[in-house]
């Protein structure tokens, strides 16, 4: 067995990249103050439930009640707990089939116990996921379409008692659960909004990342060169993510392989001369192509600008103009044509 080095030390390291892919993961909300959480033992979360699954888990994969150890026989999940709501409208894309899955495995361990899914709507959208879902009713798994309501605990039995209303079958519904299970929502991570910060990228109004374009260029970034992949531009399962990061990795080698890159021609100019360092063109590129030094003009990344026009048509002295798309030649091209005619 080799020894241990314990000479190593925090350190620094400064070194130039050609490209950046961004996969800084997510965070799991902890939903204090709701459904008991914090206040009554038997509220767990999914996160919880799945380590006390897992077979290297401190329960050696055996489920039992938090407060007295002992076995469960009613058990309720909870879903969007945290999600699809006023502060965070997005779906977290993987509580539903993660609710089946231990749903499942705690029906298999405790063939006789009761498990209830309160849900507000089952997406089940990916391949073999509907068939899952149908397996899991057909394992006696509850499944109630509703919102819980009331929710207190039972001083004696450490119970939650539970009033849940089903707009499938219109009556209310009272639970005695032994255990709850609260499916709590994805958040971006701390790393996601550093990184962000450092790298100048924009994100959505719930932190995630933001793509060029979600259908045509889903991996890219504002700023050439940069990538992003998995839960740092939004919500996915490991499936999507997968792809999602094997798609980051092509574009990678696109720009890496050959050794050079071609770049766009057909690029912002500025005119020193007519520059006065307003600062409007800075402010109005989507691709933070331009910057402004005070008392001096306007420079242009050339990498980075792909010759949109924005800062043209924003540019109070006509300081700036897109390269052999300059007006001057437009109206060339123009009066050639009319006079073809």
């Amino acid at each position: 067995m080799d020894a241990i080095d314990f000479s190593q030390v925090p350190e620094e390291v400064s070194f130039k990249v050609g490209s950046i892919i961004i996969a800084t993961g997510w965070n799991i909300y902890e939903p204090y103050g709701e459904y008991g959480y914090g206040q009554f033992e038997n509220v767990i979360t999914q996160s919880q439930l799945e380590r006390i699954l897992a077979p290297n888990g401190p329960l050696e994969g055996h489920t039992h009640r938090i407060s007295d150890s002992k076995e469960p026989k009613e058990i309720v999940f909870i879903q969007c707990v945290g999600s699809r709501d006023a502060e965070r409208t997005y779906c977290s894309g993987v509580c539903c089939m993660l609710a089946l899955k231990n749903g499942k495995l705690l029906k298999e361990e405790f063939p006789d116990a009761n498990i209830t899914i309160c849900y507000i709507d089952m997406r089940t959208n990916e391949k073999g996921f509907e068939e899952y879902y149908q397996r899991a009713k057909e394992s006696d798994i509850r499944m109630i379409r509703g919102k819980v309501g009331e929710f207190s605990e039972d001083p004696e039995t450490k119970n939650i008692n539970i009033r849940v209303y089903s707009s499938l079958t219109d009556e209310i519904i009272k639970i005695s659960a032994d255990l709850v299970v609260l499916s709590t929502a994805a958040l971006p991570s701390e790393g996601t909004q550093r990184i962000s910060k450092v790298l100048n990228l924009d994100t959505d109004q719930n932190g995630f990342l933001t793509e060029s374009h979600f259908g045509l260029m889903p991996q890219e970034t504002k700023t050439k060169g940069i990538f992003i992949a998995g839960f740092a531009q939004g919500p996915k399962d490991i499936a999507y993510s997968v792809s999602q990061a094997r798609a980051a990795a092509s574009k990678v080698a696109e720009l890496t392989a050959p050794g050079e890159v071609d770049i766009e021609l057909i690029v912002a100019e500025v005119t020193k001369d007519l520059c006065i360092s307003c600062g409007r063109c800075e402010k109005a590129c989507p691709k933070n192509a331009i910057k402004v030094v005070e008392g001096e003009s306007a420079v242009v990344d050339e990498i980075n600008c792909d010759g949109c026009g924005i800062c043209a048509t924003c540019c109070p002295t006509s300081a700036i103009d897109i390269r052999y798309f300059k007006d001057y030649q437009l109206f060339t091209e123009i009066d050639g044509m009319l006079e073809g005619g």
